[in-house]
């Protein structure tokens, strides 16, 4: 078909294994979070690749690529809004897209491969290799750190606890560590090698249970409190379709009201991501009136909006605070924007055929604006939907420490798909990490609070319209160290199997250049006249 590669050949040979099994992987993300899935399929690659000498560059491809597809399928969605328009980039969606970070990943299997002096050096060579370039590929280039191996220990909360320590990167680490050795277990046992296999299996075992008896101790040790401070989460389920008419901006603001109406018994009411269906500076002064007249005594509206800066004109995708004097207290614009969907990357390269496609996505610009709201006495550290993938966009910068996570999403743009399953888990994460609890507000998907265990308080569930009043959790008293040094634990975490697998490398080396030589000295001895 293409010399190197033919659909029939596919469908009747092992690589058909490597697609079932990458797409079994893809089971351990969100929603179903079947966490032995993705270590069982993991572990059947690394063992595969272990024991077949044949397998190439492509098979490891395939099994990335396959996991990739069946685990970010909701790429299409938003291009179905408009198929006209849009409808063209479905193949890059469901095969591009995928094909980006299986090609990456499978550079790191090939790199290992070629590099790992016996199998326990490919466990700790293929570990670092794929966590480095999933750091990579999540913090450069266009940066979409999405199915990430942490991910998959959403079930319950216990499993994700060690991130406080070293980060999500840290547990994509530990992940990659256990389904290798469990690998490296079944390529002993096809050996008939019991001992060894039982060893990788317990050394498994014993990372596992250490996880979640970690997680056990620090859920058990921080207790939910409650402040006294109430707020209230607007979720009015729009469909995007609905957002989009301009027609029913008038009704789609009023959903927004009529759910936000009673606010006396609170002291912020939050909605979601662009609920403000006009650009903010257009209707301002009405805006401002509307917000006197609903909001109680000393009560704040935390609102998403689309903002445009009065002096440079730029366009932002904005968080903005208004109290009940309506007065624009503070706001925030976001700092990471989605690629291709609030940007165009390389605007200036795209051929001039496609230039009406890219006038159809527009260009918010870059905030730098503070990310503290600080109000009735509280410090909120503000967050705008795919900033929650960056850990980094949540530690403390210079000023006050931040007491709570306010996070406004619109999961609209993916419908009733796996996307605003796996985005609460993402964002949920962040909360464990800073040990801040965290108010997450969408207008579809999932709006919910956490505290700083990540444990789930109280939700608005998917495809359903409504409030939610609740007192704010307390944070964590103490700054967990993932919050104090970021990715340092993961780097030296990295640097110290490397360097393992160094010495291990050199030492095979030696042992080798000292066989060889005590051989020939063997055989110089028995033939001397070789020597001469």
């Amino acid at each position: 078909m293409f010399g190197f590669f033919s659909l029939n050949d596919f469908l009747t040979s092992r690589r058909m294994g490597y697609a079932f099994f990458g797409m079994i992987a893809a089971l351990g993300f969100a929603p179903i979070n079947l966490f032995p899935a993705f270590i069982l399929a993991m572990a059947w690659f690394f063992a595969q690749t272990q024991l077949d000498n044949d397998c190439a560059f492509f098979d490891a491809f395939i099994f990335f690529l396959f996991m990739h597809v069946a685990g970010l399928y909701w790429l299409v969605y938003p291009l179905t809004l408009d198929i006209i328009t849009h409808g063209w980039l479905i193949p890059v969606a469901v095969i591009l897209v995928p094909a980006y970070f299986a090609l990456q990943l499978s550079i790191g299997w090939l790199l290992a491969k070629h590099m790992a002096d016996g199998i326990l050096n490919g466990v700790i060579l293929y570990s670092s290799f794929s966590c480095i370039i999933m750091y990579i590929y999540g913090h450069f280039s266009f940066g979409f750190p999405w199915l990430l191996p942490a991910y998959i220990w959403g079930c319950h909360e216990i499993f994700l606890q060690t991130i406080c320590l070293y980060g999500t990167h840290g547990l994509n680490l530990t992940t990659m560590a256990i389904s290798c050795l469990c690998g490296t277990s079944f390529v002993f046992y096809k050996k008939n090698d019991r001992p060894k296999a039982v060893a990788f299996a317990v050394v498994a075992a014993g990372l596992l249970i250490t996880m979640t008896l970690f997680g056990i101790f620090r859920t058990l040790s921080h207790e939910t409190s409650w402040s006294s401070h109430r707020a209230r989460l607007v979720q009015c389920n729009l469909a995007q379709q609905k957002k989009n008419n301009p027609k029913l901006s008038r009704e789609n603001l009023q959903e927004h009201l009529n759910l936000s109406h009673g606010n006396s018994n609170v002291e912020f009411v939050v909605w979601p991501e662009a609920s403000i269906p006009y650009l903010y500076q257009e209707k301002l002064e009405w805006f401002h009136d509307l917000c006197r007249k609903i909001l109680a005594q000393n009560v704040y509206l935390v609102a998403g909006a689309v903002r445009q800066d009065i002096v440079s004109s730029k366009i932002y995708n904005s968080i903005v605070t208004i109290d009940h004097l309506g007065k624009n207290v503070l706001n925030y614009d976001k700092r990471r924007l989605v690629p291709f969907g609030e940007y165009v990357p390389f605007r200036g390269f795209i051929p001039s055929a496609f230039q009406s496609i890219a006038s159809s996505i527009g260009d918010f610009d870059l905030g730098e604006s503070p990310k503290i709201l600080a109000i009735n006495g509280l410090n909120f550290l503000l967050n705008i939907c795919y900033e929650a993938a960056f850990p980094e966009n949540f530690f403390p910068e210079n000023g006050p420490l931040p007491d709570a996570i306010i996070n406004v999403t619109n999961d609209a743009w993916f419908g009733y798909t796996s996307e605003p399953y796996q985005h609460l888990l993402i964002v949920r994460c962040r909360s464990i990490e800073t040990g801040l609890p965290l108010m997450r507000c969408a207008n579809y998907g999932i709006s919910a609070v956490f505290d700083g265990c990540g444990r789930e308080l109280s939700r608005i569930d998917i495809n359903t319209a409504g409030a939610m009043d609740f007192f704010i959790p307390h944070k964590i008293a103490e700054l967990p160290t993932y919050a104090q040094y970021g990715d340092t634990i993961f780097w030296l975490m990295i640097l110290a199997l490397l360097l393992i697998s160094g010495i291990s490398s050199l030492k095979n080396v030696v042992g080798k250049i000292r066989k060889r030589w005590k051989r020939q000295k063997s055989d110089g001895a028995r033939n001397p006249s070789a020597t001469h």
